[in-house]
C-alpha cells in the first residue's frame, strides 16, 4: 500500500506546475501520451554511461524526435523517498546551469528517470580521458557556471550536498551544468539546518562531518574542494582510508595548493575563502560570482578543444572496446571449434579397431588365429618409417581367443601411429565408410561419457551434502528446504545449460 502511494506521488510530478518553469524555454520536452506508453516505446537505449546514486544511468535516443536522453534506471527496491526527493528537487528546477528532468516510467521492477543528456560527460571523465588535469582559464569557467547553479539552488532554499567534479556534467558546447540530486536537501522554514551526514567524504564540510548542522554554505566548501580536484587531479586527502580522512578534515587546517606557485593569486585566494571553517565566515554563491577570479573568466569557448578532444577520445576507446570484444570473441569461437573437433576425434578414436597380421586388439580382449600360444611382446609403434615391430621378451603364455581366419598380410604393412593433440593426418588412412561410421556414432558415445560424468559428479555431491545436512543448525524448516531447492536448481540448471550450449555448438 505504501509503495502504491509512492507510485501515484511520482505520477503527480509529471503534471507539477513549477512557479518560474517556463516551457518554451526548453529545447524537448515529453508529452502526456509518451509518458503513458512502456518506455522501451518511447526510447531505445544505447550504452551504459555510469554509475549514479541509487541506479545505472545509460544514454538513450527519443524514438520520435532522435534527441539524446539520459536515463537512470533505479531498482525499485532502493529507497523510494530518496527517489521521490532527487524527482521533486530536479522537477522544479529550471535553469540552463542544472540537468533538467523530462518525466518518469515504471519498467517491471525499474523507474526510470528521464534526464538531460550532456554528451561529454563529467569533468571527472574528462580529466581521466586526457589523462591531464585542467588550467586556470577552463577551471574558472566550469566554477562560474557551478556557483551559478548553486545560486539558483539555494535561492530557492535547496541544498546539493554532494559538489565535486563527478558530478559537474559538461555539455558540446562547453557549458557546466550540475547533476545528481540523488543526496540533494530541501530546506524548510521548520528546518534551517539539517543534522545528518550525507555526501562524499573527501568533499566534506567539516560542518557536516561534525553533524552540528549546517546550511547551503556546505555546498561552498565542496566547491572549493573541487576546485582543488580539478587543479590537481585528486581532492585533499584523496591517498588516505576515507574513514581516516573524516577524522582529519575538521580537526586540520583548510586544506590548499601542494604546488601554489604554479597558480595565480586569485585562484589561491577564490579556494582559501571557500575553504574557510566556520561556515558563517564562509562567502555565499552570491558573493563569489564577485570574486575577481570569477569575473576574469573567459567564455565557455576556452573549453571547446577540451570537449572535442574528450569526444575524441570517447570514440577511440568504444572503438577499442569493440574491437577488442570482436577478437575475444573470434578466439573463443576458434578455440571452442577446435575443441569440439578434438573431442570427437577422440570419441572416434574409441571405436577403433586395429587389425595387424590377423592380430585384433581392443580395450579388452586380444585374439590371434589357431589358438597359438603367444609370449609376451613389445609393441614398438613407428620405429622411424611408421612401421609395427615385435620385441620378444619372455615365454610367458597368454589366454587368446580365437579369431576368424584372415589372410595374412604382409610383415611390413604399415600402421597408423596414434593421435597426437594437432595432428590429424591419421585421418587420411581411414576410407570413407569408416569415417561415416564414426561420425554417426558420435552423438551416442557423447552421451554416454556425459552420463558417465553426470554419475561421477553426483557421487562426488552427495557425500557433502549429506555431511552438511549433519552438521546444519535448522532454524525455520520452511527457509532451509526452499535454499537446499533453490541450490539444488542452481547447480542442476548450470550444468544442464553447459551441457546444452557445448551439444548446440
Amino acid at each position: 500500500m505504501q509503495r502504491k502511494k509512492i507510485y501515484k506521488r511520482i505520477a503527480n510530478l509529471q503534471t507539477l506546475n513549477v512557479t518560474g518553469f517556463h516551457p518554451a524555454d526548453l529545447d524537448f520536452k515529453l508529452d502526456p501520451e509518451s509518458l503513458n506508453k512502456q518506455p522501451e516505446e518511447v526510447f531505445d537505449i544505447l550504452c551504459k554511461l555510469g554509475e549514479g546514486s541509487y541506479g545505472s544511468v545509460y544514454k538513450a535516443i527519443h524514438k520520435s524526435t532522435g534527441q539524446c536522453l539520459a536515463v537512470k534506471q533505479v531498482p525499485v527496491d532502493t529507497d523510494l523517498q530518496e527517489i521521490i526527493k532527487e524527482i521533486s528537487i530536479m522537477q522544479q528546477c529550471d535553469s540552463p546551469y542544472v540537468v533538467k528532468y523530462y518525466g518518469s516510467y515504471f519498467k517491471n521492477s525499474d523507474l526510470w528517470i528521464v534526464m538531460e543528456y550532456c554528451g561529454c560527460g563529467s569533468v571527472s571523465d574528462i580529466m581521466r580521458l586526457r589523462k591531464q588535469t585542467l588550467n586556470e582559464n577552463e577551471i574558472a569557467v566550469i566554477l562560474r557556471d557551478v556557483l551559478t547553479g548553486l545560486q539558483y539552488l539555494h535561492s530557492r532554499r535547496k541544498i546539493h550536498r554532494d559538489v565535486k567534479a563527478g558530478n559537474i556534467l559538461l555539455n558540446t558546447e562547453g557549458h557546466a551544468k550540475l547533476a545528481d540530486f540523488g543526496v540533494a536537501g530541501q530546506l524548510t522554514d521548520t528546518m534551517a539546518k539539517r543534522n545528518t551526514v550525507i555526501g562524499t567524504p573527501f568533499w566534506m564540510a567539516p560542518e557536516v562531518i561534525q553533524e552540528i548542522g549546517y546550511d547551503c554554505k556546505a555546498d561552498i566548501w565542496s566547491l572549493g574542494i573541487t576546485a582543488l580536484e580539478m587543479a590537481e587531479g585528486k581532492p585533499p586527502y584523496a591517498d588516505i582510508h576515507p574513514m581516516r580522512a573524516i577524522f582529519m578534515i575538521p580537526t586540520k587546517p583548510p586544506p590548499s595548493f601542494r604546488n601554489p606557485d604554479e597558480w595565480s593569486a586569485e585562484f589561491i585566494d577564490f579556494v582559501s575563502v571557500c575553504l574557510v571553517k566556520n561556515p558563517d565566515d564562509r562567502p555565499s554563491a552570491d558573493d563569489l560570482l564577485q570574486h575577481v577570479f570569477i569575473c576574469n573568466a573567459k567564455s565557455s569557448s576556452v573549453l571547446i578543444e577540451a570537449v572535442q578532444e574528450s569526444l575524441h577520445l570517447q570514440a577511440e576507446n568504444a572503438n577499442q572496446k569493440a574491437l577488442k570484444l570482436d577478437q575475444a570473441c573470434l578466439r573463443c569461437m576458434i578455440r571452442i571449434r577446435e575443441l569440439w573437433f578434438r573431442l570427437k576425434v577422440v570419441l572416434s578414436l574409441r571405436t577403433l579397431v586395429p587389425s595387424v597380421n590377423g592380430l585384433h586388439l581392443n580395450e579388452s580382449t586380444a585374439a590371434l588365429p589357431n589358438d597359438s600360444p603367444v609370449t609376451n611382446t613389445l609393441l614398438i609403434i613407428n620405429d622411424g618409417n611408421g612401421t609395427l615391430k615385435t620385441m620378444q621378451s619372455s615365454n610367458q603364455d597368454l589366454s587368446l581367443k580365437t579369431a576368424p581366419s584372415q589372410p595374412q598380410q604382409a610383415s611390413n604393412d604399415k600402421f597408423v601411429r596414434p593421435f597426437v593433440d594437432g595432428d590429424f593426418e591419421f585421418l587420411k588412412f581411414i576410407p570413407l565408410n569408416e569415417l561415416n561410421q564414426r561420425l554417426s556414432v558420435l552423438d551416442s558415445e557423447m552421451d554416454r561419457e556425459i552420463e558417465e560424468l553426470r554419475r561421477r559428479y553426483q557421487t562426488k555431491r552427495q557425500p557433502i551434502l549429506d555431511a552438511m545436512e549433519q552438521k546444519k543448525q535448522p532454524h525455520d524448516p520452511v527457509l532451509i528446504a526452499i535454499f537446499w531447492h533453490d541450490v539444488e536448481i542452481h547447480r542442476t540448471g548450470k550444468i544442464n545449460g553447459e551441457i546444452d550450449n557445448w551439444r548446440a555448438s
